[in-house]
Parts: structure tokens; C-alpha cells; sequence
């Protein structure tokens, strides 16, 4: 093998890893091009140097969609869909045509329950038609992941050697894989959010009341009042 053979096949690995395995928040409203790209560039590259991070955050982000999902299934038949997009910044509530602030779930059934907004009616369909990616485009990256293990795997048996960079970029993939798993039901990629209206014939909120988020992106989930006693 060559060096450029080797730098090939890890770099496209770690690309599969750090780019395509990781599953950013909605970004805001009024966050440009230059600034998504810029988060996701933070995001690769702490999936690259930090996966074990990017491991807490899916496993985190599951649990967190997974009791939303829980607590909306009864009267709204919500699934682990809707709990990610409830969790990565997916409602957002207009107020006199104005964004005021990213509902996180229990806001959101706060206010459903009080009859201050509609219950948005989204399906787990039409969240999935507006994220860029599928079954088929997941399967890709991890059949990538899985035939570079197999590739290590095949050298060892038969005592070729294997360089520190392959090892390191296993290890990664590794830690992908993990992470890949627990985000499989999140949207991937979403430029936009759902927009909740407030209900005309109800008295707006005071000023303050409900702060708009400027960088969804940064909002993490377990940082919501919902989700304060986990």
C-alpha cells in the first residue's frame, strides 16, 4: 500500500464519521449559511478529537426524545420522531408574525393545554421528508465504517502491519457507530423549524415571558425547563 492509500481510506472514513454520522440541532431562524456551516465545522471537528462527547450528547438527546415522545403519545400519538424534533429546536412560537422563542415540549403542551397555540399537527411523514437524510444515506456511512473495520480486521489475520492512524481512525469509527445508533430516528439536517402560532383570540405574552432563543443550535436539550429533574 501507498501512503496516499492509506490517508485515502482514513480520511474517507473519518469524513463518514465526523460529517455525515453527526446530527446538529435546528439552527435559528436567523442564522445564515456561513454560520450553520460554521457550527457544523465545530461539531466535526469535536466529533473528530471528542467522541466520546458526541456519545453522551446522542445517548443523552435519545433518553430526552424518548420521555417527550413518551409524554405526548397518549393524546397526540407522538413517536421518537417527533420527540428529536421536539428536542432540537423543531417549534418555534410566532407571536404577531414574529419569532419570540423555541418551544421546548413541555412548553409546548403548556400552551396546547391552555389553548394559547393549536397543537401543531406534523406528521413523523412530513418530519422526515424535511430531513436531508434517510435509511439508504445512513446505511452508506456505516457499510463505509464497516468495510474499513473489516479491511483492519483482514490485515491483522493475516500479520500485515497497520499504522497508528488506522487504529485511531477505528476507534472513531468505533465511537460513530455508537452514536449513529442512538441518533437513527433524528432528523438529520433540517434548515428550518415548525412555526407554532399564537392563538389570536388569547392575550400575547408579556414581553420576556417567552425570550427568543438566537442560537437553537446551542440549546441543548437537557437544558430545558422540561427536563430539569432528570
Amino acid at each position: 500500500r501507498t501512503l496516499w492509500d492509506i490517508l485515502w481510506s482514513c480520511g474517507l472514513t473519518l469524513f463518514a464519521c465526523t460529517w455525515t454520522a453527526v446530527h446538529p440541532n435546528i439552527p435559528s431562524v436567523n442564522d445564515g449559511m456561513v454560520r450553520i456551516t460554521f457550527d457544523r465545522l465545530c461539531l466535526m471537528i469535536m466529533a473528530l478529537f471528542a467522541p466520546e462527547i458526541m456519545i453522551t450528547w446522542a445517548v443523552s438527546q435519545f433518553f430526552l426524545a424518548r420521555r417527550a415522545a413518551k409524554d405526548f403519545d397518549d393524546a397526540f400519538e407522538w413517536t421518537l420522531t417527533h420527540g428529536f424534533f421536539a428536542c432540537m429546536g423543531g417549534f418555534v412560537l410566532y407571536v404577531d408574525g414574529e419569532p419570540r422563542a423555541a418551544l421546548d415540549p413541555n412548553e409546548l403542551l403548556s400552551l396546547v393545554s391552555r389553548g394559547s397555540v393549536e397543537m401543531p399537527t406534523i406528521t413523523e411523514a412530513e418530519i422526515k421528508d424535511r430531513s436531508k437524510g434517510d435509511g439508504i444515506s445512513k446505511c452508506v456511512a456505516i457499510l463505509q465504517l464497516v468495510w474499513f473495520i473489516i479491511q483492519l480486521i483482514a490485515r491483522y489475520a493475516q500479520g500485515l502491519p497497520v499504522t497508528l492512524l488506522e487504529i485511531d481512525t477505528l476507534g472513531v469509527a468505533a465511537l460513530a457507530c455508537i452514536a449513529y445508533g442512538f441518533w437513527w430516528k433524528k432528523p438529520k439536517d433540517i434548515g428550518r423549524p415548525y412555526i407554532v402560532h399564537w392563538n389570536s383570540e388569547v392575550t400575547a405574552p408579556e414581553p420576556g415571558s417567552y425570550e427568543y432563543v438566537i442560537n437553537i443550535t446551542s440549546r441543548a436539550c437537557s437544558d430545558l425547563p422540561a427536563f430539569k429533574d432528570v
